[in-house]
């Protein structure tokens, strides 16, 4: 599959799932986007009053030793999108304790994944923050939690594929 970000061509099951924007902020209108939505790739806030950040969502897999990782984002409190802000380059951020936070994006082929309660652990300056989710039922806690097969992470990737 052809690269956006580099324009090489990448194996498909390379590839990991990753949504551009917060739904939220994804279903402005390009005229509300510029009014409203102040962005770039790692951080968004929308009217001033909402804060989210990227990061991934590792899901484990049988027979890989790397987790399948999609990119997704989250909402946090205005304090704590301050505080990952001030540590976005510090190695300090590895002792920062998990903040609170709510998935922002919904997975197509997961239901459940929208405003999920969640943890987002600090990783380092040059590494995407990584969310845990609570405990529920929801299938995606479930996959997070036991694991998911090569067959589901195709799945996930012909999301964008």
């Amino acid at each position: 599959m052809l690269c956006s970000k580099c324009g090489e061509d990448h194996p498909l099951e390379e590839m990991e799932l990753t949504f551009k924007r917060p739904d939220d902020a994804a279903s402005l209108s390009p005229e509300e986007r510029n009014e409203f939505l102040q962005e770039n790739s790692d951080l968004c806030i929308i009217k001033g009053e909402r804060f989210f950040i990227r990061a991934v969502l590792p899901l484990p897999v049988d027979s890989r030793a790397e987790p399948y990782r999609i990119g997704l984002w989250v909402e946090v409190s205005q304090p704590h999108f301050e505080r990952v802000y001030d540590l976005w380059e510090s190695e300090d951020q590895l002792s920062e304790p998990p903040i609170p936070a709510i998935v922002a994006n919904e997975i197509p082929i997961t239901a459940g994944a929208l405003g999920h309660p969640a943890e987002l652990r600090l990783s380092g300056p040059s590494i995407r923050p990584a969310v845990f989710l609570k405990p529920s039922s929801q299938p995606i806690y479930l996959e997070q939690s036991v694991g998911i097969d090569v067959h589901r992470t195709a799945e996930y990737t012909a999301l964008f594929a």
